[in-house]
């Protein structure tokens, strides 16, 4: 967007993806230690508000400074550019732990995400899946809110940031988004429902890209050396082995069903992050990294694992999916 106003600036340079992959973790670990144990104690002022400073208030200082200030923004800010179309529309959903509802968090009130319930109109268990954010907080200066506190909320990590607890009554808390849709798709089927006709008639087709942390499709391996532990963990640990199973099942079916309602082509493009694409850089080491070839879950991740992520965009599956969309907006 700062490009497209016409600053100097370079979207592109190697520069920011060193700063956005620099060590997050230490700053965490380290106000869990200082500052969390003296809540109350502490605290800061933002728009006119205070607030305890945590590990989020790092996590978001720390995201700032990597950032070079280019989201400390609030989120109405994104409002007119989106508008004038200089930008795409962002839409976070972080999940209520109190319902596994999501909290639809944009520029502006999105209450149309609910669109589905309108065909429902005699049915008086039909639940609402999404808080519209500007709506529901419109008392408590929702357009106020942080776009880095946005982004924070919707990236929620168990224990390592605190869960963001809202003024409702009784108070719900926020968590990471990939709870209920790890990969956005369901809340973008949501989203072109909503619009179905308007995108029909005013584009040629529709293209769903999917940035994936792992590989949608694998095989299932058989299990060797099963101990009585193993046994009796198996039933939860295959529920969260399979969490992302579960919700591309859904999303395909949400997918294959959009078919049916639109009238113009739909197209999906699939990016993913595959360790065996680098495992040729692990030959020369020893057998212990080279059956840790997938980069760790973690905001400190090493040199290697830094350059098996970048390396992952030039494996023969990804390339074939680019050149695919390169084909589809010719």
């Amino acid at each position: 967007m700062r490009e497209k106003l016409g600053e100097t600036i370079h979207p592109y340079s190697h520069i920011h993806r060193q700063k956005i992959s620099s060590d997050n973790l230490n700053p965490l670990i380290f106000s869990l230690l200082a500052n969390d144990l003296f809540v109350g104690f502490t605290k800061f002022e933002y728009a006119g508000k205070a607030y305890q400073r945590d590990r989020a208030f790092t996590f978001e200082q720390q995201l700032n400074q990597i950032t070079e200030g280019l989201m400390d923004k609030p989120i109405t800010a994104y409002a007119q550019p989106e508008m004038d179309g200089l930008v795409p529309m962002v839409l976070l959903t972080p999940t209520v732990v109190n319902d596994g509802r999501k909290v639809y968090i944009a520029s502006r009130p999105v209450s149309f995400m609910n669109a589905e319930l309108l065909n429902m109109p005699d049915y008086p268990q039909r639940k609402v899946s999404g808080i519209d954010f500007h709506r529901f907080f419109k008392d408590q200066d929702a357009k106020d809110l942080r776009f880095l506190s946005a982004l924070r909320m919707s990236a929620t990590f168990p224990y390592i940031t605190p869960n963001t607890t809202l003024p409702t009554d009784p108070p719900i808390q926020i968590m990471d988004a990939g709870i209920s849709d790890n990969f956005g798709m369901s809340d973008a089927v949501r989203f072109l429902y909503s619009f179905n006709e308007w995108v029909s008639e005013n584009t040629s087709g529709v293209i769903f890209i999917s940035i994936r942390d792992s590989p949608k499709l694998g095989t299932i391996t058989a299990k060797k050396g099963q101990t009585l532990i193993d046994d009796m963990t198996q039933p939860i640990s295959s529920v969260y082995n399979n969490f992302e199973n579960f919700q591309d099942i859904t999303s395909d079916l949400l997918l294959g069903q959009a078919y049916s309602w639109m009238h113009v082509p739909i197209h999906r493009i699939d990016i993913q992050y595959q360790a065996e694409s680098y495992v040729p850089i692990l030959q020369k080491m020893d057998s212990i990294r080279q059956n840790s070839t997938r980069a760790s879950l973690s905001w400190r991740l090493t040199t290697r694992e830094k350059d098996g992520v970048v390396r992952n965009i030039y494996s023969k599956q990804n390339q074939a999916e680019i050149d695919k969309l390169i084909g589809l907006l010719d």
